[in-house]
């Protein structure tokens, strides 16, 4: 654990100072690694494919500027399949290769904070650019970061633009039960309420659950938002949501912005009723020095460009 911190230490060290013919010699011919660890599979996969593609183009262009000291670097990813377990035998698989430096990694909160804590006993420094519950960060671990917006800064801002931009009051809360959509619904109700609007009802639904015709028939007549804490069934809550003629408008954290996994699978639906109001985890392109540039070349080689793509390509940087 040592040596790898004090590795990680030198090359931070070495990466502010010039790069001088001298310094580059330091590590020629050596490989250095990133650990990636996202849902490669599954319902949150699009998150997972954004994060590696941004990491791998990052490490391209440090190696065609001449990689890091000398040294050339490589990815090395994994499939956390979303799964606490998952993430960690993956997380544990990276710390036995000494080459790995540090992990971007994970997409989902609860998956980074089990895989965290295998990092921090292998001196991993894990840096996420998607988990957002407070509880990534607020454990006390000094191997973990984040570059993504907290969820208790989500959740109430939501709130407050929902009900004193939109005037909305009345409130159905729904979270999928992961330590994201819950977490950041419950932010969201308790904000709400404080600023005086009322939650009519708080169900929950089950990651990979795709029927919620008995859910959407318990709901009381008079809500005028539906709120969804979650990721891959926003879209179909949504969608069914629109097939029994409830037009209300529904909102949601950055895990819905997301048109392989949010807009294409609820079919239309987004642009039915009300529409839907959907947190951004970014800046949009071109605001931010840099960042039309980078759209363009992420664009150029993997496609249209998505909301963490920016945030995983700076980890990796």
């Amino acid at each position: 654990m040592t040596q790898r911190l004090g590795t990680i230490t030198f090359l931070l060290v070495g990466l502010l100072a010039a790069r001088s013919d001298l310094a580059g010699a330091q590590l020629q011919g050596q490989v250095i690694r990133i650990g990636i660890g996202a849902p490669l599979t599954g319902g949150a996969a699009s998150f997972g494919v954004e994060m590696k593609n941004a990491v791998e183009l990052a490490v391209d262009e440090e190696n065609i500027a001449g990689g890091v000291l000398g040294a050339r670097i490589e990815t090395r990813a994994f499939d956390d399949e979303a799964s606490d377990a998952t993430g960690q035998a993956g997380a544990g698989v990276l710390c036995q290769d000494p080459a790995v430096l540090a992990v971007v990694g994970h997409v989902n909160s609860n998956v980074s904070m089990a895989a965290s804590s295998v990092y921090a006993r292998c001196g991993l420094a894990m840096l996420t650019p998607m988990s957002s519950s407070p509880g990534v960060t607020d454990r006390g671990l000094s191997t973990v970061f984040r570059l993504t917006n907290r969820d208790d800064h989500k959740g109430p801002g939501l709130a407050a633009y929902l009900y004193r931009k939109l005037g909305k009051r009345r409130a159905v809360v729904v979270d999928d039960q992961t330590a994201y959509g819950k977490g950041l619904a419950d932010l969201f109700a308790a904000a709400f309420a404080t600023l005086g609007g009322t939650v009519v009802a708080r169900p929950t639904v089950k990651v990979g659950e795709r029927d919620f015709q008995a859910l959407l028939a318990g709901l009381p007549p008079d809500f005028d938002v539906m709120f969804f804490g979650g990721i891959a069934e926003a879209a179909y809550v949504l969608k069914q949501m629109r097939e029994r003629g409830l037009s209300q408008l529904f909102a949601c954290g950055d895990g819905c912005w997301n048109v392989k996994g949010f807009i294409q699978p609820a079919a239309g639906a987004a642009t039915k009723g009300e529409g839907v109001l959907v947190l951004s985890a970014a800046p949009a392109v071109g605001r931010v020095p840099g960042s039309s540039a980078f759209a363009e070349r992420y664009t150029k080689r993997f496609g249209p460009i998505a909301n963490y793509a920016a945030n995983s390509y700076d980890s990796a940087r």
